[in-house]
C-alpha cells in the first residue's frame, strides 16, 4: 500500500473514474484510494450500496436484498481495513438448521438426511460411488447435468434445485456449471471427484476466529456506510448518471466532463452495454441480453407466540417439484436476534426468480402479502395475521451465469485485453456473492494500479 501512495506522490494527476457505487466500485474505489489515487465514483441512484439496502422500520431491521455474508479471505481483510471488526455480528449457532420443503414438509438437511430416508438408498449408493466416477464434464453443461451424470437426478431436485433457487432465484437446467459453480467445475477437473476435491483441494483458509456467517450490528448497510466515508466527501457522487465514457487525445478518458487515466465500470450488465457499445457493438448486445429475473423480498413480522413452528434454523427452501408459489423463508430474527422488537419475529420471504417467470407483475402489493402470509401460515403453523409487512421488488435481481456464459466472459476478457484503461468490476463477471465482489476488487485494484505505474 506504501508504494503506491509514494508513487501517486510523485504523479499527482493520475485519476480513476469509477461508475457505479454498489459493493465491487465501493470497495474498488477505497482500495485505490489506499494506494493513493485520485477517485471519484459517479452513482445513478439517490444512495450508494447498490442492491444491500438495510432499512429501520418499526422496530424492525430489515434488509431488502443480500441478508448476510460468507467468509471469505479478502472480504475478512476489507473487514479489517475498514475497522469494522467491533461491528461484525456472527449468526446465531443455534440457528445452524437448513430446512428443505419435500412432500409439503419442512426437513432440516444435513448429516442426518442421509440415514433418516430423505434420499433415497439409490442416491446413497450414487453418493458412495461418486470417487469413482470417471466421466468429465464438458466445456458447456448445466448444472443440472453435472448432478445427475456424478450424483443422481434425486440429489439435483432434493439438494441442488433448492439451492440454486436460494442464491440464483434461478433453474439448474439452465445455469452453467463451469461459471455459476466454478471451484465444483474445477474439482471434477482436477481430482475427478467432488468428494476427493473437497478433501484434496489446496484452498485459502479463511481466518478460523472469524464467524463463518455475519452481518453488523446495523446490518449490511454498515460495510456500504464505512466504504462511503472512506472514499471520501464529494467522492462519492450520487445522482450522477453517466451515459458515455469519451476517449480524449492521450489515451484518457472524459465522463461526465472530467478527465481520467482510467476507469472501472462496476454497473450491472445492461447499463455496461450502453456504456461500451460505441467501442465493442457485439460485447455489447451480449451484455444486454444477461438474464436478471425479478424477485420479490416479502417480509414479514409476528408476534411469536402466533409462530407454532420453532424457529431453530437458517430458514427454508423449496424445491421446483413441489410447485409452490415461493421460494423460500429466511428467520432473520432467529439468525441474527435484535432484527424484531422484542417477542415479535422477522421473515424474510423471496418471490419470483427464473421459476415465476413475469407473475410478480400480475400481482399487486396486496396480492403478495396474502400468498406470503397464506403460504407461511400453512408452513410454518402461524396463527393469525402477520403484525408487520413490507415489499421490495427488484425488477433487475440477480445475473444469469446461463449455459454458454463462459462466452461472456471470455469477452469481457478479451474487451480488456484490447481497451487498456477500461475495467469490469460487477456481478455479472468472476461471481454473483458478495465475496466474490470483494475479490474481484482487490483484483481489479491491483490490475489499475499497475496499469498507471506504466502508463506513460
Amino acid at each position: 500500500m506504501q508504494i503506491g501512495a509514494e508513487w501517486h506522490r510523485r504523479d499527482p494527476m493520475k485519476k480513476v473514474a469509477v461508475i457505479g457505487g454498489g459493493i465491487s466500485g465501493l470497495t474498488t474505489a477505497f482500495l485505490l484510494g489506499r494506494k493513493g489515487l485520485d477517485v471519484v465514483v459517479f452513482e445513478a441512484a439517490e444512495q450508494p450500496g447498490g442492491n444491500i439496502q438495510t432499512i429501520q422500520k418499526d422496530g424492525y431491521t430489515i434488509e431488502q436484498g443480500p441478508n448476510s455474508l460468507l467468509k471469505a479471505p479478502r472480504l475478512i481483510d476489507l473487514v479489517r481495513m475498514l475497522g469494522l471488526e467491533g461491528e461484525v455480528v456472527a449468526a446465531n449457532p443455534e440457528a445452524k438448521k437448513r430446512y428443505i420443503l419435500w412432500g409439503g414438509k419442512l426437513r432440516a438437511l444435513g448429516p442426518k438426511s442421509f440415514v433418516n430416508g430423505y434420499f433415497s438408498l439409490k442416491t446413497l449408493l450414487s453418493l458412495a460411488r461418486e470417487p469413482f466416477v470417471r466421466s468429465k464434464s464438458p466445456e458447456i453443461e448445466s448444472v443440472a447435468d453435472f448432478v445427475s451424470r456424478r450424483i443422481s437426478p434425486e440429489f439435483l431436485d432434493k439438494a441442488i434445485d433448492p439451492f440454486v433457487s436460494g442464491v440464483y432465484a434461478g433453474d439448474p437446467h439452465d445455469l452453467s456449471m463451469r461459471s455459476a459453480f466454478p471451484k465444483l467445475y474445477e474439482m471434477e477437473r482436477d481430482f475427478g471427484s467432488l468428494i476427493m476435491g473437497t478433501f484434496l483441494r489446496n484452498v485459502e483458509k479463511p481466518d478460523p476466529s472469524f464467524p463463518r456467517t455475519f452481518s453488523f450490528r446495523g446490518g449490511l448497510r454498515t460495510l456500504i456506510e464505512k466504504l462511503a466515508a472512506e472514499v471520501g466527501d464529494g467522492r462519492v457522487r450520487c445522482e450522477s448518471r453517466v451515459d458515455s465514457i469519451e476517449d480524449i487525445v492521450g489515451g484518457r478518458f472524459g465522463i461526465n466532463g472530467e478527465e481520467f487515466d482510467a476507469v472501472v465500470i462496476s454497473t450491472p450488465a445492461w447499463v455496461a452495454a450502453e456504456l461500451i457499445r460505441g467501442r465493442d457493438a457485439s460485447l455489447a448486445d451480449t451484455l444486454a441480453s444477461v438474464n436478471y429475473p425479478q424477485v420479490a423480498v416479502a417480509v414479514t413480522g409476528f408476534k411469536s407466540e402466533k409462530i407454532g413452528k420453532m424457529l431453530d434454523g437458517f430458514g427454508f427452501l423449496i424445491p421446483s417439484k413441489e410447485k409452490r408459489p415461493i421460494l423460500g423463508t429466511l428467520f432473520h430474527s432467529a439468525v441474527f436476534p435484535g432484527r424484531a422488537p422484542e417477542a415479535y419475529e422477522l421473515l424474510m420471504t423471496f418471490i419470483g426468480g427464473v421459476r415465476a417467470g413475469s407473475k410478480l407483475d400480475e400481482m399487486s402489493d396486496e396480492d403478495v402479502q396474502q400468498l406470503v402470509t397464506g403460504q407461511l401460515r400453512e408452513l410454518l403453523n402461524i396463527n393469525g395475521e402477520a403484525d408487520f409487512f413490507h415489499l421490495k421488488r427488484w425488477e433487475r435481481a440477480i445475473p444469469q451465469y446461463r449455459v454458454g456464459y463462459e462466452n461472456v466472459t471470455a469477452q469481457c476478457d478479451e474487451f480488456h485485453r484490447t481497451n487498456s484503461g477500461l475495467y469490469f468490476c460487477s456481478n455479472f463477471y468472476r461471481g454473483i456473492s458478495m465475496g466474490d465482489c470483494v475479490k474481484n476488487a482487490f483484483r481489479t485494484a491491483d490490475d489499475v494500479e499497475n496499469y498507471l505505474k506504466n502508463l506513460k
